[in-house]
């Protein structure tokens, strides 16, 4: 894994006039922490600038930084990777930066973003590509930090679907639900809409068949009992000539 050096200032308790002239200076305010459970929070100054060239690598936020700096008068320095980063919400520009620890052979949690690459078949036959998640968590010792994690799309057609289950973590830990769904080609809507309305006119078939059969019925007992009614009558023009 690549690593960057940053230069660095040591901060002691300063008043806020005194911070905020060094913020015009582009200083921004930082602090580092993690690692053992006896070392101590440093706080530092960090110039903007050279903190954003620091990180134009692929590896971007998890890019391992060597900050170097003078501490009681002797040269040290720290590795760690950059766990927050805050900003002016107007401004956007950087207001505080959190640095964390990192050491050789101890794990580390940090988000790894996931590159999508290939086309879907699938979505060449009307499917639509729809990506739920753009990364996943991961842990790993600071040399075994992937850049970005592959998702191959080449193989997905209509209703196929990636997982973080189906992903390789030989070299590192994903922390991420392995139920977690990453992407998947859903059926084009339009299609969808026309199935179900088939369905449903289906539906409206069987009971307009059902009413039909119920009227018929009808028209028949209707037809049943004025046929009865008619021989009855009948029968009384009989009895009434024969009197």
């Amino acid at each position: 894994m690549e690593k960057a050096t940053l230069k660095v200032k040591h901060r002691d308790q300063l008043k806020k006039n005194k911070v905020k002239v060094l913020r015009q200076q582009g200083l921004v305010p930082a602090i580092i922490y993690g690692g053992e459970s006896n070392t101590n929070n440093i706080n530092i100054f960090v110039h903007h600038v050279d903190f954003d060239k620091s990180l134009r690598t692929e590896f971007g936020k998890n890019t391992v930084l060597k900050l170097e700096f003078e501490l009681d008068g002797k040269a040290t320095h720290e590795n760690v990777v950059t766990y927050d980063v805050q900003r002016d919400v107007i401004t956007k520009e950087i207001t505080h930066i959190d640095f964390f620890r990192v050491a050789k052979g101890k794990k580390i949690h940090v988000n790894v973003p996931l590159k999508f690459e290939g086309v879907a078949p699938g979505s060449k036959r009307g499917g639509v590509l729809v990506k739920k998640i753009d990364s996943v968590v991961v842990s790993a010792e600071p040399d075994q930090l992937p850049p970005y994690i592959t998702i191959d799309l080449s193989t997905l057609e209509i209703h196929d679907f990636i997982t973080v289950a189906t992903l390789d973590q030989s070299k590192y830990d994903i922390l991420t639900h392995e139920a977690t769904s990453i992407v998947r080609v859903a059926a084009p809507r339009l299609l969808v809409e026309e199935e179900e309305e088939a369905v449903a006119e289906e539906g409206e078939e069987g009971e307009e068949g059902e009413e039909s059969s119920e009227g018929s019925s009808d028209a028949k007992a209707e037809g049943g009992d004025d046929a009865s009614q008619g021989d009855a009558d009948k029968a009384e023009g009989k009895s009434a000539d024969a009197g």
